[in-house]
């Protein structure tokens, strides 16, 4: 009977894995923020390159973010569009989280569910590679961003966020462009 039943969990988990954008078999990797993270180096304007898509992010193009330094922290400013057309606006704040071993930060941004992160890979100047990991029993949930500060960074300069992923054995592959037109806001 045991073996019914854990037929049947594991056949609901695969249907769940597929069904999703986000969901697939496996555990997170160990991952940490870069060493020596200066919040106040990321300030200033930065447009979302590539991502890894899924349904909970209400950005579909044209997205950026703003990041203004205060007191320790990071307020965030992120627009887009949606898959609509329509703009789309959340505000919020980035910070480290207290007492993590892992330099991991928290994204809170206005009606999306908080968000653990990594800054894995930066510059500090041009590039951000951010990683988000959730774990449930047999199961993960990866988010990844690499943003810039231009619209048309170098290819090298991307590659680099790649590159660090793929050593901490995350699926790079996963990454689509965000499109930035001249119709965008």
């Amino acid at each position: 009977m045991m073996g019914v039943v854990a037929a049947i969990l594991m056949w609901a988990a695969v249907g769940v894995v597929k069904a999703s954008t986000l969901l697939e078999m496996g555990s997170c990797p160990n991952v940490t923020t870069k060493a020596d993270l200066d919040l106040r180096q990321l300030e200033g304007r930065w447009y979302h390159f590539i991502r890894f898509p899924n349904d909970d992010e209400p950005f579909a193009t044209c997205t950026q973010s703003t990041y203004n330094y205060t007191d320790g922290y990071l307020d965030v400013v992120t627009k887009g569009l949606d898959a609509t057309g329509e703009q789309v606006t959340r505000a919020g704040v980035l910070a480290f989280l207290p007492d993590s071993p892992t330099g991991a930060l928290q994204l809170d941004l206005d009606g999306m569910p908080p968000l653990r992160l990594w800054v894995v890979h930066t510059d500090e100047d041009k590039l951000v590679c951010l990683y988000s990991c959730a774990e449930f029993p047999g199961l993960r949930a990866e988010w990844a961003w690499a943003i810039t500060r231009g619209l048309r960074p170098m290819i090298k300069t991307v590659k680099s966020c790649r590159m660090k992923l793929n050593q901490l054995d995350v699926d790079d592959s996963k990454f689509k462009r965000v499109r930035h037109t001249t119709a965008c806001p």
